[in-house]
């Protein structure tokens, strides 16, 4: 599979994600004040997407030797974070006449996508394992840049050696990138859990706030699968072209290869989250 043939299948997945999120949902009516509080964080929210398209295109365009591409998806997610960080920060406490005092504990995990959550977090946790790996095995290329070959010494007079290799040249600035990520989503689901309640009704603003750590939830899920699905590929690949690989890296390439159309739909579930018409669900009191 080449490179467009695996953005054209990510493009399709991404928009078949975003159909199916857009679907109608449950709704109730918000108070005045949270429907300011909801408008504004996604007009930051947009923004952020907005501002992480132009910065993906220009990581296409000056990334060399197909840095660009795989740094292009984690920066567009990276810059939807940062909007929607923006967003949650720019949410002030209302007036004092419209304060309502409440003696409670709220905590990240009450508000945290009970399924997406932990499917993006054992992704994240899987692909620094993956990096780690490939940086281990990865070797110097042709023109002496490191991490870019995956090399093995098949006999004492033969050797084999395939490139790409997504090694240290493409492993680090990735994981610079995709661990600033995590740190921004970390910051933006403590700023949603913290800010201050936006009126009495309790059940509307717990809400906003789930749709809020649900789309933080989701551009980090898009910030780790898109470039864990073509480090899983390259890297599938490539250890499967090695006709003396040993038994560990047949069943490696095998396993990653079986991972990225798993990572793709992960990627389109996300994408369909941020970008699909997506309203607050308010639970009703019986």
């Amino acid at each position: 599979m080449n490179t467009r043939l695996l953005l054209l299948l990510l493009l399709l997945l991404l928009l078949a994600g975003t159909f199916a999120a857009a679907r109608p949902r449950p709704v109730a009516s918000l108070p005045p004040r949270l429907v300011d509080v909801q408008r504004a964080t996604a007009r930051w929210r947009v923004g952020g997407l907005l501002l992480g398209v132009v910065v993906a295109l220009v990581a296409l365009q000056v990334g060399s030797l197909g840095r660009g591409l795989m740094l292009a998806g984690p920066l567009l997610a990276l810059c939807v974070l940062l909007g929607v960080v923006l967003g949650e920060l720019r949410v002030t406490a209302p007036p004092a006449e419209e304060r309502a005092a409440v003696l409670e504990v709220r905590r990240v995990r009450d508000y945290a996508p009970r399924v997406l959550g932990p499917v993006v977090l054992a992704a994240t946790a899987l692909l620094g394992l993956l990096l780690l790996v490939t940086t281990a095995l990865g070797s110097a290329d042709d023109m002496g840049r490191a991490g870019r070959s995956l090399f093995r010494q098949c006999s004492a007079v033969a050797s084999e050696t395939r490139g790409p290799w997504p090694g240290s040249f493409y492993s680090l600035p990735l994981a610079l990138v995709v661990g600033l990520g995590v740190v921004v989503a970390a910051l933006a689901l403590r700023q949603v859990v913290r800010r201050p309640r936006q009126g009495s009704d309790l059940a509307a603003d717990d809400a906003l706030r789930r749709r809020a750590s649900e789309t933080v939830t989701a551009a980090a899920g898009l910030l780790v699968a898109v470039p864990f699905a073509g480090v899983a590929m390259i890297a599938g690949v490539g250890l499967n072209g090695v006709s003396c690989a040993p038994r560990t890296w047949q069943l490696l390439s095998t396993a990653l290869l079986l991972l990225v159309p798993v990572l793709l739909g992960l990627a389109a579930w996300c994408a369909g989250l941020l970008l699909g018409r997506s309203r607050v669900r308010v639970a009703v009191a019986p």
